[in-house]
């Protein structure tokens, strides 16, 4: 599959264009804002042919696709066309709200990476330069180049106003002007300043320089000043008074109240990382270093990229991303044994095709593709990146640009502390190899598929038989002709036999002692499958009542559970689903149907118990 049919692949699995609100990348994975997650097939797409994994995180469908993400978005961008930009609000789900901040902060920062990473490789290339004395550190193409390393950072505001904007959906250009009067020369001055507008409004005069959080700040008001006087002023004379009014609100209240505040924020939050490192730099190095690659897994790595960013504006380095460094050099090690080690020819290509974008600082694939397989691999490298990133602070390491923690990064690294990322990295490696030589196959189930043949041969003269099989009702009420439900796919029965049921006390029991293979975010949907007879049903509350958002539903169960006949899984509301002017009709459908010789479904009308089958399968 090229890159082509693999976004064609992935729009077809997610709903298609129009169920895209707005989409993104960053260095490993495609971010999408779906308008209805329901009808992302999650399944499906974890089994398509390079991509490494999905999940939810915060309101983005993430896809996680390794160094390949940029040419298959590159694709992707031509399939969907869309405006990313449009003013269209999108209800975000409701979460904590640390979560949310951290997500905003991630969304809004990502897109502005490429040319700060460039930044900070090109910064430390022109250090070992220095440092090695190829080149005078006065002349004219180190001062070029040294301005040309230094300009994103220095006027990383405009940057940051940019991507803002797009997250606050408010107008880009308006956001940039906010960050011209944070970048403005009144605003860049030795020592702090105050003036003061209309005579008695004191402005604290702040080098705005390299900071993230002030212009963040800035544009999310201006998104809701702007908005109030979109909805005021008649449009004839609204591009002229919207913005003009805009500013004039805006730019006051930013400078005297949210840029400072965002500012200081920013710089205590990077003293307070700063006072937790030196306060016991074994200890957070271990901290750190071991969780890193648990961050990753869950997608929230992002997160720190703000705090790395100010410790570098406040300080001039980031002891985190020293830290970082060391536990990608762990999980690229660690992937680095498994190929060797492996015995099989599909397992060590794996292996090799992630270990260069390991070293390289994509640890996605290595990761996704690989040490999730081999849990005691994962633990040896959060192991291995843990010890050396303790050495590594305990020496003094430090990073002095913004960039992607791998070995081509590490003339970023050139500097005082230079020797502990270095024997810090050696260790790593040593312990990182030496674990997971040891602890390689210590927690997977390698052996499981020969233990579950031997387990399968010794019930086969029970369960395997030629016989009926009966599936009993999960539900207490009354069977529907199908010919009445309004919804094709089950009234033909598209997915497998269906039987449609009205429910007496809106409760659904489990019908056989069961896995739990599927559960709906909505909750109105169940997929089960019999530990005895491997029978999978699809229960399916009410037609269209994925609309609801789960209001109604009460699940007992989550996927993966083990529950037995008779359990209670699932409650619902058949009043709040009929106000609604929805059908509360209980849909069972046995989903692999085609694996039996014959199914016959029962017929009858009257009421129906969980004692009564509903089908009667010949295998």
């Amino acid at each position: 599959m090229n890159n082509r049919e693999l976004a064609e692949a992935i729009l077809k699995e997610v709903g298609g264009a129009q169920n895209i609100h707005s989409y993104a990348n960053c260095m490993t994975r495609l971010r999408l804002q779906l308008k209805d997650e329901s009808k992302a097939n999650r399944t499906a797409l974890n089994e398509l042919a390079g991509v490494l994994g999905t999940q939810q995180q915060g309101n983005q469908f993430q896809i996680i696709l390794g160094g390949k993400v940029l040419k298959v978005a590159n694709e992707f961008n031509e399939l969907v066309p869309m405006n990313n930009e449009e003013n269209v609000e999108v209800e975000e789900k409701k979460k904590g709200g640390i979560s949310n901040v951290l997500n905003t902060l991630s969304s809004i920062l990502t897109p502005a990476l490429p040319p700060i990473i460039a930044g900070g490789l090109l910064k430390g290339l022109i250090f070992m330069v220095i440092n090695f004395g190829w080149a005078n550190g006065n002349g004219d193409t180190i001062i070029f180049f040294n301005g040309l390393s230094d300009c994103m950072f220095y006027f990383f505001p405009f940057l940051l106003a940019v991507s803002s904007a797009k997250k606050f959906k408010t107008n880009e250009y308006m956001a940039l002007a906010l960050a011209g009067l944070l970048m403005y020369p009144f605003a860049i001055a030795d020592g702090q300043q105050i003036i003061r507008i209309f005579g008695f409004v004191p402005i604290a005069v702040v080098d705005y320089s390299a900071s993230v959080l002030p212009i963040i700040f800035s544009v999310w008001l201006l998104k809701h000043v702007k908005r109030f006087f979109d909805a005021k002023i008649p449009e004839m004379v609204n591009m002229v008074f919207s913005s003009l009014l805009s500013l004039v609100i805006t730019a006051p209240i930013a400078m005297c109240l949210l840029a400072p505040l965002g500012y200081y924020t920013g710089e205590y939050v990077a003293l307070g990382v700063k006072w937790l490192i030196d306060f016991s730099p074994l200890l957070s190095g271990l901290i750190i270093g071991s969780t890193r690659a648990l961050l990753v897994l869950g997608g929230m790595h992002h997160a720190l990229n703000p705090i790395m960013q100010q410790e570098i504006s406040s300080f001039g380095g980031s002891q985190l991303l020293a830290m970082a460094l060391m536990s990608t050099i762990a999980q690229a090690t660690a992937t680095l044994v498994i190929y060797f080690r492996a015995k099989q020819t599909e397992e060590k290509q794996v292996a090799l095709s992630a270990v260069v974008p390991a070293y390289l600082g994509i640890t996605e694939p290595a990761i996704y593709g690989v040490l999730i397989k081999y849990r005691g691999a994962l633990i040896a490298g959060c192991i291995g990146g843990g010890v050396g990133a303790a050495v590594s602070n305990v020496m003094g390491g430090v990073c002095y640009g913004f960039v992607m923690p791998g070995l081509l990064s590490l003339p970023a690294f050139m500097g005082k502390g230079f020797f502990g990322i270095i024997v810090g990295m050696i260790v790593t490696i040593v312990v990182s190899a030496v674990l997971t030589f040891i602890l390689m196959n210590r927690f997977n189930e390698k052996e499981e598929p020969e233990e579950r043949t031997e387990k399968t041969a010794q019930i086969t003269p029970i369960d395997l038989r030629i016989g009926d099989v009966t599936i009993q009702s999960p539900v207490i009420g009354e069977i529907v002709p199908l010919e009445s439900i309004s919804d094709a796919t089950f009234s033909n029965e598209i997915l497998g036999k269906t039987i449609a049921i009205s429910s007496l006390d809106g409760t659904i029991y489990a019908p056989f002692d069961a896995e739990v293979k599927a559960v709906f975010p909505t909750k109105h949907a169940i997929g089960l499958e019999s530990l005895a007879t491997g029978a999978e049903i699809l229960i399916h509350v009410g037609l269209d009542t994925v609309t609801l958002d789960g209001k109604g539903f009460n699940l007992k169960v989550k996927q993966g559970d083990k529950i037995e006949k008779g359990q209670t899984i699932l409650t619902f509301d058949k009043a709040k689903i009929r106000s609604n002017q929805l059908n509360d009709v209980v849909l069972v459908v046995l989903t692999n149907s085609e694996q039996f010789k014959s199914v016959d479904k029962n017929q009858r009308t009257e009421t129906i118990n969980l004692e009564n089958d509903l089908f009667s399968i010949i295998r």
